[in-house]
């Protein structure tokens, strides 16, 4: 897939190639049409003209922002650290495809590139594991919470460095510090503890209850 710069147009013909394979990729992944739109500029009816010769059905029905910043960060009811490594390895993924050309790579394009390279990474743990992944929807909803990493400063969810095992993971401006430690940390913490409960002998295991 050609890198498209950020000042490509999408009218230019030298450029309509590389927007329809961006859109062929982005319908492929699955994305809601309302992305590939504003990725692409293509009309609606284009749009869902492509998802039926494609894939055979309609695009995705849903709103464009899925979930909010907290559901990318903040472990709760359906989300755990798990999930907070998953948002953190694909942002590592669409920092590092922005770094592939000099120039400034087009969103839509690191994106899907991003998205690529992170499902790769974690297919091996997903069909071992079922651990939960990322869609690209949500992929899309967790870059425009990061201000697509163009000016963190100004966005309600950010990265945090964690100074033991250097993972850069997502945080929420407006919560706590303290309800917002390292997954990865965390998660070998709570391994530790489990391990070190199944060695323990059976003398020393808190007596059952009634």
């Amino acid at each position: 897939m050609i890198v498209i710069p950020e000042d490509a147009d999408p009218k230019d013909p030298c450029w309509e190639v590389a927007y329809l394979q961006l859109a062929h990729g982005l319908v492929m992944a699955g994305t809601r049409a309302k992305i590939i739109a504003r990725f692409t500029d293509l009309p609606t009816k284009k749009i869902q003209r492509l998802y039926r010769a494609l894939r055979g059905t309609n695009p995705p029905a849903g709103p464009i922002m899925q979930g909010n910043a907290r559901f990318f960060a903040i472990p709760g009811k359906h989300t755990s650290e798990a999930w907070s490594v998953q948002c953190a390895v694909f942002l590592a993924c669409f920092e590092r495809m922005g770094k592939i050309t000099t120039a400034p790579a087009h969103r839509g394009w690191q994106m899907l590139a991003a998205f690529t390279v992170y499902q790769s990474l974690t297919e091996k743990l997903y069909r071992e594991t079922a651990i939960k992944r990322l869609d690209i929807n949500q992929a899309y909803a967790l870059l425009a919470h990061c201000g697509f990493l163009a000016h963190p400063g100004a966005a309600e969810l950010q990265r945090k460095e964690c100074p033991v095992c250097l993972i850069s993971y997502p945080v929420v401006t407006t919560e706590r510090p303290d309800i917002q430690s390292c997954p990865i940390c965390a998660i070998n913490a709570n391994n530790i503890r489990l391990s070190r409960q199944s060695r323990r002998p059976a003398s020393e295991s808190p007596p059952a209850t009634a």
